[in-house]
């Protein structure tokens, strides 16, 4: 007997896995790809044969006289190593890339060569005949600190290891192009605030914190998971100076675990990385009492530190919801630029290498001009979700500031994911101005440096620089030292909202918004695509204001 056709739909829905969404003309279907290539070291910590020093404990590497203040080179990999990993998200007509090399950090492009962020990206839009165009590709670094040093401030690598991680970020980024699938996007986030410390937590103007763990998840007609990108601002700093093999640390374990609980592939994005530290807390056995000198010990602490934030993304994903309406993806990135302010910062950069600070940032146009460094800021609308994108460790003021501005004039956000350290690398990003004060009193009237990232070394495994300090130090806390002008981070916000405006169809409004941008009228003139463009090296830039007017602080 032939069934009736509504009795046969009816049936098939019941037969579905109860994980398994109805099927609906209202939900967008996405082409979603994840790819991934080892950036790891040799067995032995070297790169053919040449060295690759860690960063971010301490400061510098060998020097023209000798050992300098640190000499922290990888001496293996922990477990696998570190990887590069990207996403590529499609509505069917645009696409968008987003890699994650765990590294501690990379500039947008070189003093050397086509050794840069920018390389990869246009690297990218020549090998898919630009179907991935520069402007809709997106390189962060994890920031692991027991990642290779790209930036030369801890001693740097060679040029035949940095050569190798362009290739292996274009190869990842191409695989993830080349393996993409139709299905469905899910986005969900759960609370991730007990995973977390926030080094200035008793400062009024610094309490707020950026702590969701968010997913968004591609999944088949069935309900099953075949790419997932994880989203939480953690910095991966899980593990201490005492661990000298290359990792990415907590999200390196976090893709592998994914994986395992999902299926399907999967990469991890960090968020605001500023003043935004892991709770340490991993019960593990240390019976030689060498820390994360251990490479048990050390990589039991990340395997417990990336269970818990999986933990949360487990519950992110089951709450999450699709995303409903026509598949749409929309890219965006800008050139924005600034005057220095930091003495510290412009010294590295012009005379580092005889002290072992052999900073690798190219000195030209529209990158640094003089004085005025040049950066990029990134926006990207994957159905109702806000993807931002900036060039460092943004305190987590900036991205919330976008969304309240966004949710202020009624714009239709569901989600909101953050990539921190993306196409450059300019150190903290501190917005708004109240927030630097506590900062600047860390930094230069402190009697203890308990705050600073060095807390990561001084917990897993305590040595002579732990012992006390009895003046501040620029090392130490290097939240204030680490930032190349007082203004950057407010440009990035401007930037950011400029670009928030633009994918989601605001035009100008949201950047109007927020009085301070009218103190930065020059990013403003930048054409969209400006960052990747030659001509942008020849746009002048106009004097920032000093301050801001009484009504803007």
């Amino acid at each position: 007997m032939r069934l009736p056709a509504a009795a046969v739909a009816a049936a098939l829905l019941l037969a579905l896995p109860a994980t398994a969404p109805a099927r609906s003309a209202h939900l967008g279907t996405y082409e979603v790809g994840i790819g991934s290539k080892s950036i790891a070291v040799g067995p032995n910590g070297t790169f053919e044969g040449g060295t690759v020093y860690l960063g971010g404990y301490g400061i510098g590497g060998p020097t023209v006289a000798g050992p300098g203040l640190g000499d922290r080179h990888a001496t293996g990999n922990l477990a696998g190593g570190p990887s590069v990993r990207a996403i590529v998200i499609g509505d069917g007509m645009h696409y968008m890339a987003v890699a994650d090399a765990e590294l501690q950090g990379w500039f947008a492009a070189a003093k050397d060569g086509p050794l840069g962020i920018m390389d990869v990206r246009k690297q990218v839009a020549a090998a898919t005949h630009g179907a991935l165009p520069a402007d809709h590709v997106i390189v962060q670094s994890d920031h692991s600190h027991g990642g290779p040093d790209l930036l030369g401030v801890w001693g740097g690598a060679t040029t035949a290891y940095r050569k190798y991680v362009v290739d292996q970020t274009v190869a990842a980024i191409l695989e993830a192009y080349a393996t993409r699938r139709s299905g469905h996007l899910y986005y969900g986030t759960a609370s991730g605030r007990d995973l977390l410390n926030n080094q200035f937590d008793y400062d009024q103007a610094n309490q707020a914190m950026d702590s969701d763990v968010r997913i968004l998840q591609a999944r088949d007609r069935q309900g099953n998971a075949f790419a997932t990108l994880l989203n939480f601002s953690a910095h991966p700093t899980v593990l201490g100076s005492s661990n000298t093999l290359a990792t990415g640390d907590w999200p390196q374990e976090a893709n592998l675990q994914l994986e395992q609980l999902f299926g399907g592939r999967a990469m991890t994005m960090v968020g605001t990385l500023g003043r935004t530290q892991p709770k340490r807390d991993a019960p593990c056995p240390d019976p030689q009492h060498k820390g994360d000198a251990d490479p048990v010990v050390a990589l039991c602490r990340l395997d417990d530190y990336a269970a818990r934030v999986v933990d949360a993304a487990k519950l992110a994903a089951d709450h999450s919801q699709p995303l409903t309406g026509k598949a749409e993806v929309v890219a965006d990135s800008f050139l924005i630029t600034d005057p220095a302010s930091n003495p510290l910062l412009l010294g590295m950069l012009y005379g580092g290498a005889p002290l072992g600070i052999p900073i690798n940032r190219s000195m030209s146009p529209p990158f640094m001009t003089g004085d005025v460094i040049g950066t990029v800021t990134g926006s990207a609308r994957i159905g109702d979700v806000l993807l931002s994108s900036a060039p460092g460790e943004m305190y987590p003021q900036i991205p919330l500031k976008v969304r309240s501005v966004l949710e202020g004039l009624g714009a239709h956000v569901r989600g909101f994911m953050t990539a921190g350290l993306a196409d450059d690398q300019l150190g903290y990003l501190i917005a708004p101005y109240r927030a630097y004060p506590q900062p600047i009193k860390t930094s230069f009237f402190d009697s203890s440096f308990a705050n600073g990232d060095v807390v990561g070394a001084c917990t897993s495994a305590p040595g002579p620089m732990c012992a006390g300090n009895p003046t501040p130090s620029p090392i130490d806390n290097d939240n204030y030292f680490f930032n190349v002008s007082h203004t950057m981070g407010e440009r990035v916000t401007c930037s950011l909202l400029r670009g928030a405006g633009d994918v989601f169809g605001l035009g100008k409004a949201a950047r109007r918004a927020y009085v301070r941008c009218v103190a930065f009228a020059n990013d403003a003139a930048f054409p969209e695509g400006s960052d990747v463009s030659a001509s942008a090296a020849a746009s002048a830039v106009p004097p920032v204001p000093s301050s801001f007017p009484p009504s803007a602080r």
